[in-house]
């Protein structure tokens, strides 16, 4: 192309030289004063000097400028934050002039191309993490307005879009918190809170932002719901109370009892009373040591499961026969019924020995004298089932979703004169839990209490 354009302005000038010799010519046969014709000639070669550089200048300038313009509509391009195509610059790197010049813009575009991409990928990762957090978190502007606000934050705080300011949602949560002060006040770098939304506990943490010459941008809330670690923490400092004071009575009993001993002057009789006394919180403190122990092994996991096909008939009818002595001493009428083909079980033998003897024990507990207890043995569908009837006291049905909580008990101080640790449907619910069963309680106050629970007859995956 520059060839061509070169070309074209050598048969330009030969051209116009041409057209200024034959002028010449015929000026000179026209006019006789010599001196006319020097000064004609003159002014013809000045004006075509000048003509050639007007046109040279025009062409030598839309050659420049037209690269120029595109690359001036790129940048604008760029400044809409867009990336332009570069490809159409390629033609012009013949040009000495503007080759460099057109090598530079192309490096830093693909720069900028390159970084826009890292960007858009960033910003891509960033909010479907934020989308998808457990937490919920809402970002606010220096005015205080709503500028991001993922699922999980509408979800925990049940907020809508009418909730768009920083004073509104504060307003909503009933909550005090000054936004100016976290985002301007030094030690104000972050503020945290709780606050209760109908059944839940929300904690929320307030943190400013800032560029990236530490100019504040905003604030972020954080907002994640702590309902259920707040009920673990406190059945931890309840399960700690409850030990503390289940070993405390019997220690206490011990203590007094011995050291009345130690002293003397006590007849044989009150001596092997007291004795028996202390023998006795003796074994409730084993008791309770012995099933906190078994808790702590299913707490870390350290159980092994035996499981083996056994007949869940034969093994019910035998715990059966063994209660039944305990059953006498309170006149209960302890029955065992099979309902159907006698089922098969696989599990783990010597833990479901414990489920049965335990929930057996506790109806002949809390039924009154003369009481009713059956067991019925069965299957449904794939699965077996041993339920428990009794016409004992029965259960409050607010207490009936606690009662596996350890150490939870309806009557406290009935369940300690009747030698109760507390645990013992906490160990129930752990051992139907560890062999892939289930456990169901329904139960009325002064009716009675049945408890189903249902094991696999087949080993399970």
């Amino acid at each position: 192309m520059r060839k061509s354009i070169q070309n074209s302005i050598i048969l330009f000038v030969i051209l116009v030289v041409v057209i200024v010799y034959i002028t010449t010519i015929i000026l000179a046969s026209v006019v006789i004063d010599i001196h006319n014709i020097f000064n004609i000639v003159n002014i013809s070669i000045l004006s075509v000097f000048v003509l050639i550089s007007a046109i040279f200048s025009n062409l030598l300038s839309r050659i420049m400028t037209v690269p120029l313009k595109k690359i001036e509509k790129s940048m604008k391009t760029v400044a809409e934050g867009k990336i332009p195509e570069t490809s159409k610059l390629n033609e012009y790197i013949k040009f000495s002039e503007l080759s460099e010049f057109i090598d530079a813009y192309t490096s830093m575009m693909e720069v900028i191309k390159k970084n826009h991409f890292d960007l858009n990928s960033q910003d891509s990762k960033t909010e479907i993490i934020i989308e998808h957090m457990a937490d919920g978190v809402v970002a606010f502007s220096v005015t205080g307005h709503v500028v991001h606000m993922n699922k999980s934050a509408m979800r925990l705080l049940g907020l809508t879009s009418n909730e768009d300011t920083f004073s509104k949602i504060s307003s909503k949560l009933n909550i005090e918190a000054d936004f100016d002060k976290i985002m301007y006040l030094p030690n104000f770098k972050s503020i945290e809170t709780k606050t209760t939304l109908e059944d839940s506990i929300i904690n929320l943490v307030f943190a400013p932002f800032f560029s990236d010459n530490l100019t504040p941008m905003g604030v972020i809330m954080v907002i994640r719901d702590v309902t259920e670690n707040m009920r673990l923490d406190n059945m931890r400092k309840e399960f700690v109370a409850n030990v503390s004071h289940e070993l405390k009575t019997p220690l206490t009993s011990i203590k007094g009892y011995s050291e009345t001993i130690m002293n003397g002057d006590l007849t044989y009789q009150e001596t092997l009373r007291f004795s028996r006394v202390i023998n006795q919180e003796a074994n409730r403190m084993d008791r309770l040591v012995r099933d906190l122990l078994q808790l702590s092994r299913f707490d870390s996991k350290k159980v092994t499961w035996k499981k083996v096909q056994f007949s869940l008939n034969d093994l019910a009818r035998n715990v059966c026969e063994k209660m039944k002595y305990s059953a006498r001493e309170k006149n209960h009428n302890l029955e065992y019924v099979v309902a159907g083909k006698p089922p098969e079980v696989y599990a783990d033998r010597d833990s479901i020995e414990q489920v049965i003897m335990n929930i057996i024990s506790n109806s002949i507990k809390y039924t009154p004298e003369g009481g009713e207890i059956r067991v019925y043995v069965g299957t449904v569908n794939d699965s077996a089932y041993i339920k428990f009837v009794d016409n004992g006291i029965g259960i409050p049905e607010k207490d009936l979703r606690r009662i596996f909580e350890r150490f939870y008990r309806v009557d406290k101080a009935r369940s300690r004169k009747m030698g109760g640790t507390g645990l013992g449907l906490a160990i129930v619910k752990e051992i139907i839990d560890g062999n892939n069963g289930t456990i169901d309680i329904n139960s009325t106050v002064n009716v009675g209490t049945e408890v189903v629970v249902t094991l696999p007859t087949k080993k399970t995956m």
